[in-house]
């Protein structure tokens, strides 16, 4: 009997359409903040976890101000919601696995079904906002073999999940999700992870509704 899958799936910019953690980070904290530490973190003078720090930390909004923003403009990828009923029915474990913050990521999901919220697992950093600014606690998972750059490193996630007798499935879009797809063994990948696993050479399907991954799963070609 072939082991039973596992989901690891994105949020900003796969879950939804845009990254609605830049958008939080622009509204909030300012467009120049934002584009400068975008600018220096692309030219190599900073690791991605410190990206995440200089990009949210100036953030001095509530909690219940952050939240409103991130339901009024967070759009779901059609077929999300389908994808994830498709994996509750069968019983698989969908994990929703994020770089970004639980202050704006906990508010979008819970505009799903309640059966469905319940049915994902949240794995992402943590924000504790104040008048003073935002502080970031990186999320930890339970096995320390991440790549020490991320700040939260997916690929951990999946390997906890294949040490756990699961084949993993991911979906993923850009730079945080390279070392989950590395880890995966099948990736629908969407923008700038298109093409990390093209010259990778991993096993991946692109993507831009899921719609079509639900069409191709639970047996994604080997």
């Amino acid at each position: 009997m072939r082991a039973p899958w596992a989901i690891v799936c994105d949020f900003d910019g796969t879950a939804l359409t845009e990254d609605v953690g830049d958008a939080v980070s622009q509204h909030f904290a300012g467009f120049a903040v934002w584009r400068r530490a975008e600018d220096e973190y692309r030219a190599g003078a900073f690791d991605f976890g410190e990206l995440l720090r200089r990009i949210f930390e100036p953030i001095t909004a509530s909690e219940e101000e952050i939240a409103a923003f991130a339901r009024e403009r967070a759009v779901l990828r059609p077929g999300f919601e389908e994808f994830v009923e498709a994996c509750a029915s069968a019983g698989r474990p969908f994990v929703v696995c994020s770089a970004g913050l639980d202050v704006y990521i906990e508010p979008v999901l819970e505009r799903l079904p309640a059966h469905l919220r319940r049915h994902i697992q949240l794995r992402s950093n943590r924000a504790r906002c104040s008048p003073a600014g935002m502080s970031l606690e990186f999320h930890r998972p339970g096995r320390a073999d991440g790549c020490g750059r991320c700040g939260f490193c997916k690929g951990s996630v999946v390997r906890e999940l294949r040490d756990q007798g699961h084949r993993v499935l991911v979906c993923g879009d850009g730079t945080a999700d390279r070392c989950a797809a590395d880890a995966a063994d099948f990736v629908f990948a969407t923008r700038r992870l298109v093409d990390y696993c093209r010259e990778r050479g991993l096993p991946h399907q692109a993507f831009d509704d899921f719609r079509q991954v639900v069409a191709r799963f639970p047996e994604p070609p080997a």
